[in-house]
Parts: structure tokens; sequence; C-alpha cells
């Protein structure tokens, strides 16, 4: 295993007061990207597609006019960057056609070949999240988007490192591309450096993300950039598709990823592009030659836009890690951002170009699984009276009874009971009501329980069940991204969703059951 990065004062450079890396420590340069990658395609190949796909060397084949897709995903914490797997669309169709048992033909032109293509981007970047993980370079993923056409580029501006590498199935190829920065001081509120810091239930305040109003908040940001840093007025106007805008454009795009994830993209034409960089750096837009500057300022700009939704986040509760930018420029293309909850489209005029600002978001099941607060219960004050006595009783020939209970001790206001403390019922005998150190958890510690995770149910036929092999596959009857069944002895205690840490696997619980469940659970 790579050591972890240190940083401490016994590694300052004494004439910069600058923090020097010890030689022994990793950097980004060191961690073999290749290897992790290579590993991840091709066991994902062979076993969800059942196909071999080797690495060549070499420069792959311009994409420009061949009508191609693209998964994205983004990193954001110690380390920031973007992931990419690019391929045809007819590499796509038959992948799709392998999963599904079908020929390539029967394959439908959307939804299969997206998801796919979603699924492989998600196994392959996490794999490699992992390995920064392990390395010494904690992070998140976004959520991931698909990007289809036939003329685009995207990619992500000042990384410390970008490696491209080539995978040949036949005569299609697959591209994977990886930019990577480290971060320093990332201020997301998640516990990096801690394995489970980002699956721990944050304190939200719920009618206060509940009460936010993403779209003007959009707005607002957008057209006081515009104001202050470009000194340009933009207008509101009904929203309009992004497939309508015509000629080369320009989309600046930043994730953030945590407790909340999603997206946020503005989309500028090549022309207004080119007018925002002048007024911004004081030159004729004649003046700016190549897309550089263009570059750098929609960097900047979708910094500050997503960086205010951001903040909004984080001021209650959640916590989120924004990514660099990146930017997808090109005249033919359209951008799909997958398993998001809620989309807001907002649409600006300035003079005769169009700006649109898109946002697509998603909260943790972590965050609305999470109980509300605790509320402190105090004791009643009939609490604190012994029971009353019995009319039926004769008062004056009322021994005391050595088989009856002492009267209840009023609880101390700051200890409330615990939950599920079973209470003894009145005709118990004196054994059953024996003081709670007698009844240790000795008791337990024979009594075997077994924990099982239920990912779905299904039924087959018999002939069906009998044609089963190794490597068949078998549909569940649940969907996908659902929440699986944790049971204990048979019975229902919790739900949780699938997780991959360190290349492991796991279960994160996010909704324990009700008592009333647990108990028409038992047999």
């Amino acid at each position: 295993m790579i050591p972890l990065r240190i940083e401490s004062d016994s590694f300052v450079d004494q004439a910069t007061s600058e923090p020097v890396r010890p030689p022994s420590m990793s950097t980004l340069s060191d961690i073999d990207v290749r290897a992790t990658v290579s590993a991840s395609v091709i066991e994902t190949f062979s076993s969800m597609l059942s196909m071999e796909i080797k690495p060549v060397e070499g420069e792959p084949p311009p994409g420009q006019g061949i009508r191609r897709m693209v998964g994205t995903l983004n990193f954001a914490g110690k380390v920031t960057g973007i992931f990419n797997t690019q391929l045809t669309f007819d590499f796509g169709r038959l992948m799709a056609s392998s999963l599904l048992g079908m020929e390539p033909e029967e394959v439908e032109s959307g939804t299969e070949i997206r998801d796919l293509v979603a699924e492989i981007t998600n196994i392959v970047g996490g794999n490699l999240k992992s390995a920064l993980n392990d390395s010494g370079y904690p992070c998140v993923l976004s959520t991931p988007s698909i990007t289809y056409g036939t003329d685009f580029s995207i990619k992500s501006l000042n990384m410390d490192r970008f490696d491209r590498y080539a995978f040949q199935k036949d005569d299609q190829v697959l591209i994977i591309e990886v930019g990577l920065k480290e971060q320093e001081g990332a201020d997301s509120g998640i516990d990096f450096g801690s394995p489970d810091g980002a699956s721990r239930v944050p304190h939200v305040d719920l009618q206060k993300l509940e009460a936010l109003d993403y779209g003007r908040r959009l707005a607002d940001a957008a057209v006081d950039v515009f104001d202050t840093m470009f000194s340009l007025k933009l207008e509101r106007m009904e929203p309009v598709s992004a497939a309508g805008l015509e000629g080369m454009r320009y989309i600046s795009s930043v994730c953030f990823a945590g407790d909340s994830t999603g997206i946020v993209s503005l989309h500028v034409g090549q022309a207004l592009s080119r007018l925002m960089a002048a007024n911004m750096l004081g030159m004729e837009p004649e003046e700016i030659e190549g897309t550089s500057e263009i570059e750098d300022m929609l960097g900047e700009l979708g910094n500050i836009v997503g960086g205010n939704l951001k903040s909004a986040l984080t001021d209650t509760g959640l916590r989120c890690a924004l990514s660099t930018p990146s930017f997808t420029i090109g005249s033919d293309f359209q951008i799909e951002s997958l398993n998001l909850e809620r989309f807001e489209r907002l649409a600006f005029r300035h003079d005769s170009h169009i700006v649109l600002v898109e946002m697509g978001l998603k909260i943790s099941e972590l965050v609305k699984a999470a109980p509300p607060p605790a509320r402190e219960v105090q004791p009643r004050a009939e609490e604190s009276r012994p029971p009353p006595a019995r009319r039926d009783a004769p008062v004056a020939a009322a021994p005391a009874a050595p088989a009856a209970a002492p009267p209840r001790a009023p609880a101390p206001p700051a200890a409330p009971a615990a939950p599920f403390q079973a209470q003894p019922e009145p005709s118990a005998t004196p054994e059953a009501r024996a003081a709670p150190e007698d009844l240790g958890l000795d008791l337990l510690l024979d009594i075997p329980v077994e924990l099982t995770v239920e990912l779905g149910r299904t039924k087959m036929p018999i002939h069906e069940l009998l044609k089963l092999r190794p490597g068949s596959a078998v549909k569940l009857a649940k969907l996908e991204g659902e929440a699986v069944d944790i049971l204990a002895n048979d019975v229902l205690i919790a739900r949780g969703e699938v997780v991959v840490r360190h290349e492991k696997y796991g279960i994160r619980i996010t909704e324990i059951t009700s008592r009333v469940e647990r108990l028409r659970g038992l047999k």
C-alpha cells in the first residue's frame, strides 16, 4: 500500500516557509492509474458482458463526426478532476446486446445503451476512487452524466496530471480519460480522512432545506455575476430546450458530491462567450485568440454560480464538495444527468444571445432517513406519586404482602427510560421482577442470530430453474437503486443501500423498521 501523504512542521522549506513533501511520500504522479483502470475495465467487460477487451498502445482514432457517447464522473475532495468513458454508439449497442442476450439490431437506441455506459463508468470510476482513497487522496464521486452526439469534446482545465487509455474489442475502441488535481484545504464539512466520514448522518435543518428556492438562487447568482463580472445585463425569458441552440456553444459544468449530489451547467454560445471574455479582460472581442481565455472565464463563472448553490446547501447542514469545472465544446451534442431527483432550467437573454442555466440535484437517502431531533421528555407529576389503594381492599386488615412490588421511585429528570425496555406485567412473579443486574447479557451469549441481506426475490418455473448454469443471470423483483432488506433470523429489522469501499462490498443502513413491523415478523 502506498503510504499516506503527511505534511507537518518537520517538512518545511526554511527559506520559503512552504511545506515540502518528504521523498518517501506519494504524489498524484506516483499512483498507477493505468494499472487500476486497465484491471477494472478488463474485469468488468469479462464478468458483466462476457467480452474480452484488451488495452492498446498509441493514440486512439479521433471521434469527431462519429456518433458516440461519453459517460462522465467528477471527483471532489482532497483530489478533484474528471473521469470519462468514451465509445461509439455502435459499440454501445454491441455491449448492450451481449448483456441482454439479444441481437444488436434488437437493442433500442436509447435507454439500454445509456444506462449501460453509465454503469460501466460508475464501476471503473469507483474503483479508481478507491485506489485514490488508499493512496492518501480521499474523495467522493458525482452522479454520472451522459453526453452524446457527433461533434463535441469534454475536458477539465488545470489538471496536475491527465491520462488517456484505449481498449479494443475487435474493431471497436473504448477510451478512458482521467484528469486529476490535488485540492488542498477542500472545505466540504466531510471528514475525507475517515473511511466512513461521508456515511455519517449529518445534522440537517430539513425545514430550511425544503424552503430553499433553487431557481431564484440560481437566477440571482447568474444575473449578478453577468452584471458585475462582464458588465452585461441578463433578462429572464421562458425556458427553452438546449437541443434548440444552434451553432458552436460552450458548457461550463461544476459537480458537487456528498450528502447532496448534483450538477450546475451554464450554456453560452460562441459569440457571447467571446464578448464576455473581452469585457472581463478589457479587450475587443476580435482580439480574443483561441479558447484559453474563454475557458478560464467560463470556469470562473461556473465556480461562482455553482459555489453559490453549494453555500445554500451547506447552510442547511448538508456536507458537499465542489469539483473543478469541466467544459463541453461543440455544435452537435446533448447532455443528460442521471439519477437526479430535481431539475431546474432557467433561460436568459442578452440582446440576441441566449444563456441557459441548468441544475440537477439529489439529496442522500441518509438525510431523508435521519430521525427528527429527539426531544427531552419531562416526567409527569403523577409518576412521582405512589399508586392509589384499591377501594375493595379493607385498609385495616391489609398487611404488607411479601410478593407485592415496592412503589416505583420517581424517574430522575436527566435520565429518560431507554427505548424498547420491557416493563413487568402486574401479575408477574417476584422472580420475574428480579433486579436488572440479575439479568445480564450472559443469558443471550448462546442464542444464535443470523444476519442476512436480501437483494431481491423472484419466481421461476421448474424447467427454467433446471437451466441455470454458472454465469446465468437471474432477474430479481427489485428495481436498480431500491433499498435492500436486512433480516435477523428471517425478521426484517432494517433497510439499506449497497456500497463499495476499498473494493469491499457492504451495506449502508438507511432505515430501521418500526417495532410494530419487527413484532409482526416474528414467527
